[in-house]
């Protein structure tokens, strides 16, 4: 049986030699058109995308078995996998696949659901849009495969570009993404299809077209990322996906995008949030000190080695609090949020305490703890916190949340007034205090850093915090906050198993992994899971009896003094001097406002026209990013991204264009009557300090 086998595979091998070498014959006898191609197409990329053709300039491929089917289409033999790329008909084969991949449509999802017992009059107006959403859906026939033009599409795997020039012939694209982790398959594309009419295509106003190339699955993610940010987020959760082959590089990527899908519909932010920042941020300065860096030099080496131990308030805090006692003197202990309650219970003081939560039940649990509990601790957080936190804390500190209308004004001012400062925005500081723990750290220059209790997950719904935490009394839920009902993904445990998330938790995880990327990068860097939860990609799993703490007993004071002195500083006069009034430019808020309400008329009849006229107001909203209405950008683009998804989703759900179009418009007017109200709201700017409710008080064991 065996030699049948073999047999069989000498006999397909030696068909494919004979097929080989009739095609190494046509691809010689049309080597001079296929020249032609290559060079005009190189022309073409000099020209339009000059980065391209310096990368594929002089490129030598890999894979040198290409040859010519009888079709006339190039192909080449994948050593990878010992096939050829296609089949003898590439372009038959193409259109196969594109048939099938238009007809059973790929496409991210967002279900945006009516907020209740939510005040804000964003959830106000996006409740509004969703009624209409209710109205307008009556009797239209769902849109069941790709319609004849979309917002948004990722191409995983250019190949030779058959597939991408069939499907560009049959469908218009807004904005197109191709990547392509095989640089040999793009340089024969150059020999294979007319790059020209795509690029062309794409070379004009509102069409946009961007290349991944020779990147790493896991790279491809955040590359997309930074373009989504200016194309504008509202069109990620309606973006269609094409899968061009199958290949390693390929899936990982897809699975990676999938992974991290969260980061592209989760942050989005909204008006009245941002200005409670600006409220509280304005009235929290005068009360604290405001990080900023000086060079790494500026701090003892010593104090970078010394251990540091992020506690949530996790399940798995329990397992680890004998290990904590036992290594108190000897290590840093950050607490995050809820867990300083919990800490106070087992009479163990952190060195730091850090929050990033606005509202203000974030500092209504410090009612429970006892005065000079908290002398000592210090207290860290970020520019939109609420101003009472920074009452708490003897000594305390903020940094700069990125992508917020106070940080604009801060930094904006600031600059203006000759504050050549380098105050601190911390990356990664979202969406919960584990990330803003974590960001400190990176700024800090840590490197020995020990994750307990930061669980992003857990086993059992019943069992989703510490016993000891207020989320318990008598072993049971207070009612302060339970997961009973909530629609939870699995994924992988630290040390093994299955874990469940909901996606603020998965979405804590995902940005933590991003942020241990980068310090990885750092020579000496190192850091541990203990938690018994979810695993966090580039953390080593380490079970708390393995833990070994050998260093030196440290003067924690000692530490604390060194690191404030090194990172931190007097809050700019330049924003202590003026009104909100003056800070804010409500003047110029209005003019903005009042384009971005114009523009849907009687010439707006189709998907395009809309996708058009929404990108047009991104890009108003996006411009003011690069000027000194910054913070203007930062009160705007989230709500204008719920309002404008909303739209897009209703757009591309159903199939009869013309009447979706025009019952379209009916959800734009919410969004219009709340950039009308949104100046008056920018007047009291100043009075949108969160009032908080009675909740944490009533219902948790703190």
């Amino acid at each position: 049986m065996q030699n049948e086998d073999n047999g069989s595979k000498i006999k397909h091998a030696e068909e494919f030699l004979a097929t080989f070498k009739e095609g190494v014959v046509r691809l010689r006898e049309k080597d001079q058109e296929l020249t032609d191609r290559y060079i005009k197409n190189m022309t073409t990329f000099s020209q339009i995308m000059p980065h391209i053709y310096e990368e594929l300039q002089g490129y030598q491929p890999k894979k040198r078995y290409v040859y010519m089917e009888e079709s006339g289409d190039m192909n080449v033999f994948r050593e990878d996998i010992g096939v050829p790329l296609f089949s003898k008909d590439p372009r038959a084969q193409a259109k196969d696949k594109v048939d099938y991949a238009l007809s059973k449509p790929a496409k991210t999802l967002l279900n945006l659901e009516r907020s209740v017992n939510n005040e804000s009059r964003h959830v106000f107006y996006s409740n509004k849009i969703l009624d209409e959403v209710e109205v307008q859906s009556v009797g239209l026939a769902k849109q069941d495969e790709w319609p004849d033009f979309v917002g948004a599409a990722i191409v995983f795997g250019i190949e030779f570009g058959y597939q991408l020039e069939l499907l560009l012939s049959r469908r218009e694209i807004k904005h197109l993404y191709l990547y392509e982790s095989d640089l040999d398959f793009f340089h024969y594309s150059l020999y294979a299809i007319d790059w020209e009419d795509i690029l062309e295509k794409f070379n004009r106003d509102g069409r946009t077209i961007h290349f991944f190339l020779g990147i790493q699955p896991d790279e491809f993610t955040d590359t997309y990322l930074l373009q989504l940010q200016e194309n504008g987020y509202f069109l990620a959760p309606e973006t269609y996906l094409f899968m061009g082959y199958k290949s390693p590089e390929n899936n990982k990527a897809f699975e990676y995008f999938k992974k991290h899908y969260s980061r592209q519909v989760m942050g989005w932010g909204f008006f009245d949030d941002a200005l409670i920042g600006i409220a509280q941020g304005l009235r929290s300065l005068p009360k604290t000190k405001v990080a900023h860096f000086q060079g790494r030099e500026k701090l003892p080496k010593w104090v970078t080695n010394v251990p540091v131990f992020i506690l949530g308030n996790g399940p798995s805090l329990d397992q680890g609090i004998e290990l904590i006692k036992e290594v108190r003197e000897q290590v840093l202990l950050i607490s995050c949020g809820s867990t300083i309650n919990t800490l106070s219970k087992l009479g163990i003081v952190p060195d730091i305490h850090v929050d990033i939560e606005r509202m203000k039940q974030t500092v209504d649990k410090f009612l429970f703890l006892d005065k000079e509990y908290l002398k000592g601790i210090w207290g860290l957080s970020v520019d939109v916190m609420h101003p009472e936190y920074f009452d708490y804390f003897e000594r305390s500190g903020m940094g700069l949340k990125p992508g917020e209308a106070i940080t604009s004004l801060i930094l904006g001012h600031a600059r203006a007034q000759g504050d050549d400062k380098n105050y601190v925005q911390l990356n990664y500081c979202n969406p919960v205090v584990a990330n803003l723990a974590l960001s400190y750290v990176h700024l800090f220059g840590l490197n020995n850093v020990y994750f307990l209790g930061i669980d992003n997950g857990f086993k059992d719904k019943n069992t989703h915090h510490s016993a000891h935490s207020g989320y318990y009394k008598d072993g049971k839920e207070t009612g302060f906050q339970t997961f009973q009902e909530a629609v939870l993904v699995e994924r992988e445990g630290n040390f093994g198993g299955t874990v469940y998330a909901t996606g603020m938790m998965d979405t804590t995880r995902v940005q933590l992994e991003s942020l241990i990327r980068s310090l990885k990068k750092r020579r000496n860097f190192e850091s541990y899971n203990l938690s018994d939860v979810a695993k966090i990609e580039g953390v080593t799993p380490l079970p708390i009896e393995d833990v070994l703490i050998t260093d030196p007993v440290i003067d924690h004071k000692k530490v604390i003094d060194l690191l404030e002195s090194a990172f931190f500083t007097d809050p700019p006069t330049a924003i202590l001097q003026q009104t909100t009034d003056s800070l804010i430019s409500v003047d110029d808020f209005l003019k903005i406002s009042k384009t971005l309400r114009s523009g849907w008329d009687d010439t707006i009849k189709t998907r395009e026209d809309v996708c058009n006229l929404l990108w047009s107001y991104h890009r108003e909203i996006y411009f003011l990013r690069g000027s000194v209405y910054r913070h203007i950008h930062d009160l705007l683009i989230g709500s204008f991204t719920y309002s404008a998804f909303l739209i897009v989703q209703f757009l591309f759900k159903y199939e009869d264009e013309a009447e979706t179009v025009a019952r379209a418009r009916h959800l734009f007017t919410p969004w219009c009557e709340f950039l009308e109200e949104m100046p008056s709201m920018l007047q009291q700017a100043s009075d949108y300090v969160d009032q908080g409710n009675d909740h944490l008080i009533t219902y948790y064991n703190g």
